[in-house]
């Protein structure tokens, strides 16, 4: 009793919180690309503020912040042999900076697609 096609209530429950947290960023990725693509490049804005932190807390695994999120976002997004997607550090001063282009857009698609 108390399990579900082998897994534990406990293991449902952080399988929910993980899903959650997936569907957080790729929301937040999701309305930086949008008000991106409109020309909307406000590094202050709350959405752009952070996504551009979580970027720069993800270069480290979240190590220095102690960000669980940056450490979930960072181990999502890497390619099959371990390597991380994008250089998060520089995607992330990017955007603090306001220097977003059409490039940096695309890279912000792909990580957008890597949490689908």
């Amino acid at each position: 009793m108390g399990r579900l096609a082998g897994f534990t209530m406990s293991d449902l429950s952080l399988l929910r919180c993980l899903y959650a947290s997936v569907e957080a960023y790729g929301t937040l990725i999701d309305r930086a690309i949008q008000q991106l693509g409109q020309g909307r490049v406000d590094p202050t804005g709350p959405d752009q503020k952070q996504l551009a932190q979580l970027l720069i807390n993800a270069s480290d695994q979240g190590l220095e912040s102690q960000s669980l999120d940056a450490l979930m976002l960072d181990s999502l997004l890497r390619t099959n042999t371990g390597e991380p997607l994008s250089d998060w550090k520089r995607l992330g001063e990017q955007l603090q900076n306001g220097d977003v282009d059409q490039a940096y857009l695309r890279q912000l698609e792909v990580l957008a697609q890597g949490l689908e």
